[in-house]
């Protein structure tokens, strides 16, 4: 795990490569590199997991060919032997020189034989093109522009402030952050700096660009005649996946919260690989609380076990930090327990840990999938006319003024999303409209230039296929493998995702969707094969996320940062969001504290969270 960055194109003598380097140290901190040609700089930083000599050190040079990579090949040993046979030969043991000589061999289709996390870039010494790789569901970041003939990129998006680059805010993006919480795939909050997809490479030369895809989520059913099949070649993928993800010269760790993707990877884990650390965050807060499942399941697997209770001071030290981990707007604020957990388990000697990210995307864990399909079966028994009259007549018997006048039970934002809902053609833009936070006449009144995506995409797909994939191609890659990516590394170690192992995702996905939730159960092919290893007793119950308690935690001190962040000289000073409707909110989340509910601070959590990475970013 590293970090990467880099331009091509004319020569820039003003940038400080050095500076580069310290922008992303904490992703390396065990040594740094740089490379320079004629038009061209690579910078490295490395975290050594695999072949900690200094053989393996990068930028990586073969023949004609300039390597930099950030990520983990797991089965680079394979292909390695592969390579042997071709007449190969190997002076260290890392995946980074497979990488290289594999493309040497097999160019662009080196990428289809790697088993793993990676964004890489790799120069062309005779011909000075670069070639930019990331992974097949982007668990590993890679932001790119490209300006005035020149190619810059970088692992985070905090470098290009020493780029020439342009720092205006995308609109789009913006109003995607306010939809959503984050910034959208293939884009950044800058509208020059683009993120490369995942699945595809960037190929630049004479001063031309072309992206190309080499990976897509299936859409073919595999035809599984008896479950056993399902339940026995998907158990066979989760063991190889694990067993790949614990290949490291370093001590590895398994983060547990106590849910059934952590537990089912804990239990293989420790079946079938042997002593494991568990780490796990608990709070004070029960409702919030999951360390008392975590240890039983860690008891009955006799896994050594290490959790520690956030404190508030610990807690609000990583508050203070939120955008100096996180560079981007990003309002998931379970960000901070996520560094905090990334700390301790730095502070117990492992340098690895594997999470379980993907089970929810993968196999329909999420409860709000069953409302989706059922409100969408409720309202379109009407038709697509008779809805959209309801819509119509909605915005104009209920008027703006009186939606404002009520305050009560959030009633203006349920009145917005009624209308949204009623007036989407298809399931997907219904499901885009229901999961997002502000509705678009919403953000038409927030923003001052606001641009909504365009939603409509007709498909033949079962709707539990569509939710999975947007919440696989969005939600875990802009949201929570950020969220991860940045936690962990900003604290020096590397978090891998056996969950999110390319084999499993399309078998996954070529299952008929309606396997997965039998019995009225969520994740039911995950829940048979965890009845293996634990009693049913330890993980039947209510699926809790992975938060803190912001409003009672921070209650004090965000009302001090509601009235530094939004006041009316601040919100104006951006030219981006429109102060009235920013007090609107105030007013609403004053009235509701008063009353003791919280019914819009996730909408007030966006406005400051937008703010506070204005002031650090933008404001310098």
């Amino acid at each position: 795990m590293c970090g990467i960055a880099g331009y091509i194109g004319e020569a820039h003598t003003s940038i400080d490569l050095q500076a580069i380097c310290n922008a992303i140290a904490h992703r390396g901190p065990d040594g740094h590199g740089i490379f320079t040609d004629d038009g061209i700089a690579l910078v490295h930083t490395r975290l050594a997991i695999i072949d900690l000599s200094d053989a393996a050190k990068q930028p990586f040079q073969f023949k004609n060919w300039v390597l930099i990579f950030n990520g983990e090949i797991y089965n680079y040993k394979e292909i390695r032997e592969e390579l042997e046979k071709f007449g190969y030969h190997f002076q260290t043991q890392s995946d980074t020189e497979v990488i290289i000589k594999a493309y040497d061999c097999w160019r662009k289709k080196a990428v289809e034989h790697f088993i793993g996390m990676f964004a890489f870039a790799i120069y062309n010494l005779d011909n000075k093109s670069l070639q930019l790789f990331r992974d097949r569901l982007g668990v590993k970041p890679l932001y790119y522009a490209i300006q005035k003939n020149v190619l810059y990129f970088a692992s985070e998006l905090k470098v290009f402030k020493h780029f020439p680059v342009s720092k205006k805010i995308n609109n789009q993006s913006l109003t995607h952050y306010f939809s959503y919480g984050y910034t959208p795939s293939s884009q950044s909050i800058y509208s020059a700096v683009k993120k490369l997809p995942a699945g595809s490479y960037l190929t630049y030369h004479n001063q031309e660009s072309k992206i190309q895809t080499y990976w897509h989520i299936p859409t073919a059913e595999i035809n599984y005649k008896k479950e056993n099949e399902i339940i026995d070649t998907l158990h066979e993928l989760l063991i190889s996946a694990c067993r790949y993800r614990m290949v490291s010269d370093v001590p590895v760790g398994v983060f547990l919260s106590g849910g059934i993707d952590s537990s089912l990877v804990s239990a293989i884990l420790n079946k079938h690989f042997g002593a494991i650390k568990a780490f796990n965050i608990g709070f004070e807060e029960q409702s919030f609380n999951e360390s008392i499942y975590a240890e039983k399941i860690a008891n009955h697997l006799q896994i050594e076990y290490h959790s520690s209770i956030l404190s508030l001071s610990e807690a609000r030290k990583y508050f203070d930090q939120f955008y100096s981990i996180y560079d981007e707007p990003f309002a998931d604020t379970s960000g901070i327990p996520t560094a905090c957990i990334s700390a301790f388990a730095k502070s117990k000697g492992v340098k690895v840990v594997l999470s379980a990210d993907g089970g929810d995307e993968l196999f329909a864990g999420y409860t709000h999938y069953q409302r989706a399909m059922q409100l969408y079966k409720q309202l379109h028994i009407l038709p697509a006319s008779i809805r959209k009259m309801l819509s119509r007549t909605s915005k104009t018997l209920i008027t703006k003024k009186f939606r404002k006048s009520i305050l009560a039970y959030n009633f203006e934002h349920k009145i917005f999303a009624l209308e949204e809902l009623l007036e989407a053609s298809d399931f997907k833009s219904f499901y885009n409209a229901l999961i997002a936070n502000q509705a678009e006449d919403e953000l038409a009144q927030l923003l001052v230039q606001a641009e909504v995506e365009n939603k409509t995409s007709a498909s033949q797909h079962h709707p539990l296929y569509e939710m999975r994939k947007w919440d696989l191609e969005n939600y875990m890659a802009d949201d929570l493998l950020v969220k991860v990516d940045r936690a962990t590394m900003y604290n020096q170690i590397e978090c891998r995702e056996p969950l999110l192992d390319h084999r499993l995702t399309e078998f996954a996905f070529q299952l008929n969707p309606t396997i997965h939730e039998q019995n009225k159960s969520t994740k039911y092919l995950l829940r048979k094969i965890l009845s293996q290893y634990l009693p049913t007793t330890l993980f039947e119950r209510k699926k809790q996320g992975f938060s803190i308690p912001v409003f009672q935690w921070f209650n004090h001190e965000l009302d001090q940062l509601f009235e530094q962040y939004l006041s009316k000289n601040e919100i104006e000073k951006t030219g981006l969001l429109n102060y009235t409707e920013v007090e609107n909110e105030s007013k609403k989340y004053r009235y509701y504290k008063k009353i003791g509910k919280d019914y819009n601070i996730e909408k007030m959590w966006r406005l400051l969270s937008f703010m506070m990475w204005y002031k650090k970013y933008q404001d310098e």
